[in-house]
């Protein structure tokens, strides 16, 4: 079930999972079709992002000089074309967002790195923009964000939807949470339910959330019984139901903040980020500081890597601010193999236990659970450890 929406997210600092754990995690959301792999295939060769070049030289931008230093609100509301929702159902979101208007205000803002990456995507391909406020209903824009039924990222992806978009999931880069790759797979999968809906954003949208197997259900349903078969005259799971009128109310408080007692946070029409290449391996802490962000920061930026370290030997990118790229690259070229990689490989043995492991290298348990991202002290022999040696 998903987590309560705006009324429920009172600390910014927290986890907010405001739309996670929606029933599009059922199994039937794995519809993707060929022509989508194909896109996804141009979406993988994430070489148009890398060699220093700035997210703006993407050929997926077309933002003229002249837009660069506006806002970003005038260009994501000419591009509302979704139509309009049922009063009542909107109407009760609207009411939720006045309770605590502040809420929203934070949300919008923790998106403000990636909004615009994801609206120049959206409008590229010539999809409403109400789609860039999406992530607000999924994740509340938390690329950490995980559900109960294991869906995570921005756009709430499951395991079996990710293997279907060629996504790579492992134990050391999980693409779900990758902000281009994961956005890019998300808008494949909207364009090819907006097809398979005959051209309804509703019923896609609805899809989306629940599985189209589920919305195809009830409106097979409904015109057994002499029905009408839109989206809001269908018998959906409550939360599908909820979904739309959320969505919908994002969009009026874009549209009119001041209405509802919200102020837009500030956020350029203009790339934020960069994507640069790297060389692996190499310790995100150390990267995080060459950035001039903090750790938190790198990862959030950087969110498809499972662990502080990237492991791979041999190029890697990084999403860095483009506003410290440069300096970023200079900096890292003149790294030495051991500030690089201020860690070394343990391979458990049987019979090793990682308290045991934590004393032999004098760390700390918390921060030898914490480097590997261990939900718990459980390890399997066989396996590598990333184990501090310096604090970075």
């Amino acid at each position: 079930m998903a987590m309560a929406w705006l009324s429920k997210l009172v600390v910014v600092a927290a986890i907010v999972l405001a739309g996670t754990g929606s029933t599009d995690h059922s199994p039937d959301r794995v519809h993707p079709a060929a022509s989508v792999r194909a896109s996804n295939a141009v979406v993988r060769d994430r070489g148009l992002l890398l060699h220093d070049k700035s997210v703006a030289h993407h050929p997926n931008f077309r933002a003229s000089k002249a837009t660069l230093s506006a806002s970003i609100w005038p260009r994501l509301i000419d591009g509302f074309t979704l139509p309009a929702g049922q009063p009542d159902f909107v109407r009760a979101e609207l009411g939720r967002v006045a309770e605590n208007p502040r809420n929203v205000e934070q949300l919008l803002q923790r998106g403000g790195p990636y909004l615009h990456f994801i609206l120049s995507e959206v409008q590229e391909r010539g999809l409403p923009s109400e789609l860039a406020l999406l992530p607000v209903i999924e994740s509340a824009f938390d690329p950490f964000a995980r559900s109960p039924q294991l869906a995570t990222g921005l756009w709430q992806f499951l395991p079996n939807t990710a293997v279907e978009f060629d996504l790579q999931l492992d134990s050391w880069y999980d693409e779900r949470r990758d902000l281009i790759a994961g956005t890019n797979a998300a808008l494949d999968f909207l364009t090819q339910l907006h097809r398979r809906f005959d051209g309804d954003w509703l019923l896609a949208l609805a899809a989306y959330n629940a599985g189209p197997a589920r919305v195809h259900r009830a409106m097979r349903h409904n015109r057994d019984a002499g029905k009408p078969i839109g989206f809001w005259d269908l018998d959906l799971p409550e939360e599908t139901r909820d979904y739309l009128p959320k969505l919908l109310a994002m969009r009026a408080i874009v549209k009119a903040p001041a209405d509802y007692g919200v102020r837009l946070p500030t956020i350029r029409d203009e790339p934020f980020l960069k994507v640069v290449e790297a060389h692996g391996p190499l310790d995100l802490g150390v990267a995080a500081r060459l950035a001039g962000v903090t750790l938190e920061e790198m990862h959030r930026l950087n969110a498809g890597y499972s662990r502080r370290t990237v492991r791979q030997d041999g190029p890697i990118s990084l999403v860095v601010p483009r506003s410290t790229a440069a300096d970023f690259t200079a900096k890292l070229a003149s790294l030495t193999e051991s500030e690089r990689e201020p860690w070394v490989r343990h391979r458990i043995r049987f019979g090793d236990t990682l308290s045991a492991i934590a004393r032999y290298y004098d760390v700390p348990l918390g921060r030898l659970r914490e480097f590997n991202r261990l939900a718990d002290a459980r390890i399997v022999a066989g396996d590598v450890l990333i184990v501090p040696v310096v604090r970075s």
